[in-house]
């Protein structure tokens, strides 16, 4: 991947006033301020005086998060639409589904806990997904969306809510407990759920609110 070097120094304090905003970086070894220019996709930029990463624009960003997105959302209604787990006691068998958990904790009495663990299992999942695909798809088009810096926002502050792998360790461990007392098989709901995990995942992880805009500015 190809490398550059930013600017050094400190423009003129004349100058400072008219620089767009994050046009500064600072070095987080040498603590050296730098001005942060453009970089081309691929591209990174390392501090002139001690050469460590400043900042970079990975490839494809846009691309590989909508690609994921899709997926995700694919993953998600498969993983609501068939039995997660069944249950085989006595001869008797009881089918689990992702909702069945937030059921029968209503159901118990335990209504607040429901609502929390349908909101981090099910609904800021859901809510991401959806708002990834708002910011991506538009701009895979060539459009640009006019709802990118309140959507943006939104994605930033349910990313602290979605907690599907703390779902999938709590149905994990209640089955290991429940595999002496009944037979347990895992449904086509559980590989897709598990699926969903490290997709989803991977989409959070190369999202760049920086390089979105970068591409609405190309667009505009």
């Amino acid at each position: 991947m190809p490398a550059a070097q930013a600017q050094p120094g400190v423009p003129a304090s004349s100058s400072i006033a008219e620089l767009p905003a994050g046009a500064l970086v600072v070095c987080h070894d040498c603590d050296l301020v730098s001005v942060r220019r453009p970089l081309a996709h691929g591209e990174k930029a390392n501090c002139a005086r001690c050469g460590s990463l400043l900042y970079r624009r990975p490839r494809d960003v846009v691309q590989f998060t909508l690609a994921c997105s899709f997926a995700s959302l694919v993953l998600f209604v498969l993983a609501n639409a068939f039995p997660f787990l069944e249950f085989k006691i006595a001869g008797r068998v009881q089918v689990g589904h992702m909702v069945s958990g937030v059921r029968t904790l209503h159901d118990e009495g335990y209504g607040e806990l429901a609502a929390m663990v349908l909101f981090t299992g099910e609904l800021a999942p859901l809510v991401i997904i959806g708002c990834l695909l708002l910011l991506t798809l538009p701009l895979a088009l060539g459009r640009r969306p006019a709802w990118l810096a309140p959507v943006c926002k939104l994605v930033a502050r349910l990313k602290a809510w979605s907690m599907m792998e703390v779902y999938l360790l709590g149905v994990i461990v209640s089955a290991i407990k429940l595999s002496d007392m009944a037979e347990l098989v895992f449904g086509p709901a559980s590989y897709a759920f598990g699926a969903l995990i490290i997709v989803s995942t991977a989409a959070l992880a190369r999202f760049d609110p920086e390089v979105v805009w970068l591409a609405v500015e190309e667009r505009a």
